[in-house]
């Protein structure tokens, strides 16, 4: 599996986890995570442009 589908599959992941919650602090650090993850796949997306 590519790199990017990887990231992509824990965004998934991490979104079902962040909707399914109640807990605002676990919503808080779902959030940011979730966050750094689209910075990753950003990133990879970006690899992929210049090759």
């Amino acid at each position: 599996m590519k790199p990017f589908d990887l990231a992509y599959e824990q965004y998934r992941l991490l979104k079902n986890r962040l909707n399914s919650t109640r807990d605002p602090q676990e919503k808080n650090i779902l959030f940011r995570r979730l966050a750094n993850l689209l910075a990753v796949m950003e990133f990879l997306a970006s690899l992929h442009k210049t090759t």
